[in-house]
């Protein structure tokens, strides 16, 4: 009864703005009252990235193929093994960095900050477009309602109307920055603690480059995003897009309290041990020689050896005995590893828009500038003949567009698994021991927690999806 009392209450803290008990997020009356919108920017964010950080290490990456666990338990993600409890992590975590989001959006209005008004409205699209794309239907319109509104069993909204609503605030947040003002309320942790108008006209550039993430995800299944994709593109001085690496929306670690690297602090072991670098990952970019591959791995006994995703239980052994890359050590306490949104992903999503016809630029131009944006942001110098090797020339195909889309999104949060579900690119191998039918999942789970203490609208968002099981389709993947 104790437990059943505690999860009770851990939900109406993840479902509302109640966030008492949780020192980090505690906000009584009177320091609410007291507080600036900007005073819950940097925590938000925070929590935000470090919770992407550390799903894309242990499970985004193991999916997609970019390390493979070298232990057994509850690390085989790379055999589509998803177990229950994995669903809980980015469930609470995200809904609760969402409660400072909304506190913020509430704080612009009442002091009438346009400029900061729209930066909230652009991390509550960031983050409820994370979590509808990791469980699909979720609660959303009922979600986060504080006093004296407590909403404590919210119901869940399709992903067709959350994403159409992301969309519109998205466009609001557009209309509503005033690039000739500055952000005076404290450092911007995204965009650095530049005063000038240049930080806001970047948050607006976010604002904007992340609508058109969201607006690709979801054209393919909308005749009305389709129309608005085109709009947007074809008006680029209304809606101003990142035009370079330095505008990439990524969280400038510091390396001081509390802008700290979420990996510094862990075990070697933890990070890079009990994990090898995927034999395709490292196949892939060493086909191309790609400069990337020394950031962000190590060699093994002189040369790059990955290991096969998908491994069987009874070759385990075997592929611990193998002298294999790790992810490189580095990365641990890397000031860029921090990204929501980068410059690169930008010009990628450009080139499928032009390949697929919403614009007429020229879908090899933006598949190019994405590969120099990422060489760039990485720091890896590019080789003057790249862009002409054999696989990284431009083919025609969005095959291509996305397996360099794919590289580029390396740790970050899960868009890879994000776009593999949304085109099935790039071409994954499937390993011998690989489970859940040879098929890629879908969604996580809806948490233990919800399915036992939201039992009613669970039960009608579970009918509303087909099921609650990993292989369901949401909207955008049918």
């Amino acid at each position: 009864m104790k437990k059943l009392i505690f999860l009770y209450l851990f939900l109406i803290v993840a479902l509302t703005s109640c966030t008492e008990g949780m020192e980090e997020l505690n906000h009584d009356p009177e320091g609410v009252s007291s507080a600036t919108a900007g005073s819950f920017m940097n925590t938000a964010i925070l929590e935000g990235v470090n919770t992407g950080l550390s799903r894309s290490h242990r499970l985004n990456n193991e999916l997609m193929q970019v390390t493979v666990s070298l232990t057994e338990g509850n690390t085989v993600f790379h055999r589509y093994v998803l177990f229950p409890s994995e669903s809980d992590y980015m469930w609470s975590n995200y809904y609760l960095s969402l409660t400072n989001i909304e506190d913020m959006i509430q704080k612009a209005k009442a002091m009438s900050q346009p400029n900061y008004l729209a930066i909230g409205l652009t991390l509550k699209a960031w983050l409820f477009a994370n979590l509808t794309d990791i469980y699909g239907d979720i609660p959303y319109s009922q979600a986060l309602k504080g006093y004296p509104n407590y909403v404590v069993n919210p119901a869940f909204d399709k992903q067709e109307d959350i994403y159409t609503d992301l969309i519109a605030k998205l466009d609001t947040a557009n209309t509503l920055y005033d690039v000739s003002k500055t952000l005076t309320l404290g450092q911007d942790a995204l965009f650095g603690a530049d005063k000038s108008t240049v930080g806001t006209l970047r948050w607006k550039k976010f604002t904007n480059s992340l609508r058109l993430r969201l607006l690709m995800r979801g054209e393919a299944k909308s005749p009305a995003l389709q129309a608005q994709l085109k709009a947007m593109l074809a008006n680029p001085d209304k809606y101003p897009l990142m035009a370079s690496s330095d505008e990439s929306a990524a969280l400038k670690f510091t390396q001081v309290t509390p802008l700290l690297n979420p990996f510094t602090s862990a075990r070697d072991y933890d990070f890079n041990g009990a994990n090898a670098v995927s034999e395709f990952f490292i196949k892939t970019l060493s086909t191309w020689s790609d400069p990337r591959l020394d950031i962000w791995a190590t060699k093994a006994s002189g040369k790059y050896t990955g290991i096969p995703s998908g491994y069987t239980i009874a070759d385990g052994p075997a592929m611990n005995a193998i002298s294999s890359s790790k992810l490189n050590k580095n990365l641990k306490t890397s000031l860029i590893l921090g990204t929501i949104l980068q410059y690169a992903e930008v010009e990628f999503l450009l080139a499928e828009a032009a390949f697929k016809g919403y614009t007429t630029d020229s879908p090899k131009d933006h598949y190019e500038k994405g590969i120099s944006a990422s060489m760039k942001y990485w720091g890896a110098t590019q080789p003057t003949d790249f862009l002409t090797r054999s696989g990284v020339a431009y083919n025609g195909t969005l095959q291509q567009i996305m397996t360099q889309k794919y590289i580029a999104l390396f740790f970050n949060d899960m868009q890879q698994w994000f776009e593999y579900k949304r085109t099935g690119y790039p071409i994954l191998p499937v390993g011998k021991g690989v489970e859940n039918n040879g098929k890629m999942p879908m969604r996580l789970k809806y948490p233990l927690s919800t399915q036992s203490l939201n039992r009613a609208n669970y039960d009608k968002a579970v009918a509303q999806m087909g099921g609650d099981d990993i292989n369901t389709k949401t909207w955008w993947t049918k």
